[in-house]
């Protein structure tokens, strides 16, 4: 039988056709990246909690957005349709914060996760990730190698237990099941009970379940907010009327009409509250929300350093292309109608570096505060 052969496109013009086909669909997906301006200034005009005037909104352009809104709304940021979270892959993956303090580098495992059974230290100063020296404060770099350590199923950090102090490397293995928003130890007689942030329909009930557990009267809780973000705003209030007797006021919220929104605790048993809170710079929003009722109610005395500062609550609002807009929507204030927003959450046991303290100095402060207060 005769073989039909079709002639076919001499290799260098093949090559050629898929760098053109290449070249334009790097040039549709960087058109399609770009952010939907008019529409996120329409959003801004009708939905933001603070309405801005227009000659304001036109200001927004995609060239300096993320300036240009924060300008408008100090915590509105925009997410593009391709981004990740690596604070989510930190987490969820490898149940690890890697964050800033003072120009250097630091780690913090959550207990029980894949970086604790590594047996990182408590608290440890990063020197290298997969063996490549970190430095200061590039936090997008860590980003990066932390993504790819996603990827590749495989991380090591080199952490010292001490600033300045020799380095031991320690190979951590991606979890195996979504980590929760919160956790919790023994150290010493004490619990230590950490959120990580406030998951709705999560968070309450994991806290109710340790409590109801774990704690007896004499057993002294710290609970945990340092570094703290936030996180859903309802469950933090939730949370707070879990302590909060019977009735009184927990927090109000307000939207750009003004309507006010009142919170009270409800009716049944009461769980016994810490002894006190733990917080830092970075603590906000629905942490702050929740150290700050506790506190008003005299329930809880607050350890650590000010607290951010974001008496607000925020929504993401998808957006036509499949980006999204983190946008102020609800105002937050404590019964006495205060706001923690700028001023944040004074301590009222001050411990300078707290960020990066071990639980064995923090108990130590606790207890001498105890005693002189008696």
């Amino acid at each position: 039988m005769r073989r039909i052969e079709f002639d076919l496109l001499p290799r260098s013009w093949f090559l050629l056709l898929l760098l053109i086909f290449l070249i334009s669909t790097l040039i549709s997906v960087s058109v399609h990246a770009a952010p939907p301006i008019e529409e996120i200034r329409t959003l801004m005009a009708k939905r933001a909690l603070r309405p801005q005037p227009k000659e304001l909104l036109a200001v927004l352009d995609v060239n300096n957005l993320e300036a240009s809104l924060r300008a408008l709304d100090p915590y509105a940021r925009y997410v593009p349709s391709s981004s990740s979270s690596s604070d989510t892959s930190l987490t969820a993956h490898f149940g690890i914060e890697i964050f800033a303090y003072k120009s250097r580098l630091w780690v913090r495992p959550d207990f029980g996760g894949p970086a604790d059974q590594a047996g990182i230290p408590e608290i440890g100063e990063l020197l290298a990730i997969n063996n490549k020296k970190v430095h200061g404060e590039d936090l997008d770099w860590i980003s990066a190698l932390i993504d790819k350590a996603k990827r590749d199923d495989h991380l090591s950090l080199t952490v010292a237990s001490r600033p300045g102090g020799k380095g031991k490397t320690y190979k951590v293995k991606p979890a195996t099941v979504q980590s929760s928003s919160i956790t919790w130890r023994r150290v010493g007689a004490d619990i230590v009970i950490r959120i990580n942030e406030f998951a709705s329909h999560d968070t309450a009930p994991c806290l109710a379940a340790i409590f109801t557990t774990l704690v007896r009267p004499g057993v002294r809780v710290i609970l945990d907010l340092r570094g703290c973000s936030g996180g859903d705003l309802y469950e933090a209030i939730e949370i707070a009327g879990m302590f909060v007797a019977s009735g009184l006021p927990l927090a109000n919220t307000y939207d750009r009409s003004g309507a006010v929104q009142a919170y009270r605790a409800p009716a049944g048993q009461k769980l016994i509250s810490p002894v006190c809170v733990l917080i830092d710079r970075r603590t906000a929003s629905s942490a702050e929300i929740l150290a700050g009722i506790l506190r008003y109610h005299h329930l809880v005395r607050v350890v650590g350093e000010r607290s951010f500062g974001k008496c607000v609550s925020q929504t993401l609002i998808p957006l036509s292309d499949g980006s999204g807009l983190w946008l102020t929507t609800l105002g937050i204030s404590f019964p006495d109608n205060t706001s923690c927003s700028e001023a944040g959450i004074k301590p009222d046991i001050p411990m300078p570096d707290v960020s990066v303290a071990k639980y064995s100095d923090i108990l130590k402060r606790i207890t001498d505060d105890i005693r002189v207060h008696r």
